[in-house]
């Protein structure tokens, strides 16, 4: 068995949110005002920090389980071949961050059907690994499914991860950096590479050997993040359309309609 390459999330991960939390230089202070005595303020105590929103992507321990699970979530799955020649794709693996990148899932999970590759090259994965560390799949697939329900997913190529799952999610919470205009438009249109997104918008490189889906999953939030505002208009204005559109029909459907 090929042995696992060591993948550097944790210090991509550390260079990636940079990107987004880059601390606010302070202005320097006039020459006039340095020579004026300023009265020291009264010392008070630190507020107590109860509002995540305004706390920057830090990970104290990459791998700990959160249970911080926010309203954006951003998942990636693991896939080994099943069937003839190992094409046909099954659940192995499944990462789940939140907003902040904390992981709030990560489990192996074991395939239902005799694995024919195991594609240890991209995924790390063995029989003994997913022996000894895997649930069974029904048990991955009700845990994922009652975590993420009602909530936004993030993520690349969502609709092979629902696949796997076996459960689908409705297409107004579903965020995918594969599909969104934006992102297709440095590859002229067609499907980017998860890789190639982050090379562009994050100028940093992953999936550098075997891939990790908690470090694909943090991609994805990150380049959600990075474009959100810009997104969510988006999203909004989509919304109003297909609303808009369904008005129409109705109304053509009474004008058909006999007094």
């Amino acid at each position: 068995m090929a042995r696992r390459k060591k993948i550097p999330g944790a210090t991509n991960w550390e260079k990636l949110r940079k990107t987004l939390d880059a601390p606010k230089t302070s202005k320097k202070k006039s020459k006039s005002s340095q020579n004026v005595p300023v009265p020291s303020p009264p010392i008070s105590p630190p507020k107590p920090q109860n509002n995540r929103k305004s706390k920057p992507l830090l990970l104290s321990n990459p791998t700990k389980i959160s249970t911080d699970v926010t309203q954006r979530l951003a998942l990636d799955c693991e896939m080994v071949g099943v069937g003839k020649e190992g094409k046909e794709s099954e659940l192995a693996k499944v990462s789940i961050v939140n907003v902040y990148g904390d992981v709030v899932y990560n489990k192996h999970v074991k395939p239902r059907s005799q694995v024919t590759d195991y594609r240890a090259e991209i995924t790390g994965l063995s029989a003994k690994i997913l022996k000894e560390q895997g649930i069974p799949f029904k048990d991955a697939q009700r845990e994922v499914a009652e975590m993420i329900k009602d909530r936004v997913i993030i993520g690349h190529s969502l609709h092979n991860d629902f696949a796997v799952l076996g459960f689908s999610h409705p297409r107004h919470l579903i965020r995918d950096t594969s599909r969104y205009k934006p992102f297709k438009d440095i590859s002229r249109g067609n499907t980017p590479s998860l890789k190639r997104l982050v090379q562009h918008f994050l100028q940093t490189e992953v999936q550098d050997g075997v891939h990790d889906s908690v470090e694909d999953a943090r991609c994805a939030l990150l380049l959600y993040r990075k474009h959100r505002a810009q997104w969510e208009r988006s999203v909004k204005k989509k919304k109003r359309k297909g609303e808009e559109e369904e008005e129409r029909e109705e109304e053509d459907k009474d004008d058909g309609l006999d007094d």
